[in-house]
């Protein structure tokens, strides 16, 4: 099963999408605990695919964006 959500926003820069999988990550430094987001989302995500043998990987689209593809095994 492959589930796939993609958005229209900046993207995140190459050298940090590995970073964003990290535990209390966020992409807009701007953001704080009065904006909201703990930066646990994606980290949440990723070990929820990889509980049931999947994977969660994150790629920038060519059009601009950003791709988030869960796939589990069926």
């Amino acid at each position: 099963m492959v589930l796939s959500v993609e958005d229209d926003g900046p993207g995140i820069a190459e050298d940090r999408i590995a970073d964003m999988l990290e535990p209390f990550t966020r992409g807009d430094a701007s953001r704080n605990r009065s904006t909201g987001g703990a930066g646990l989302g994606l980290t949440l995500a990723r070990a929820i695919a990889e509980a049931h043998g999947g994977s969660l990987t994150l790629s920038n689209r060519s059009e601009g964006g950003l791709n988030a593809e869960i796939r589990i095994p069926a």
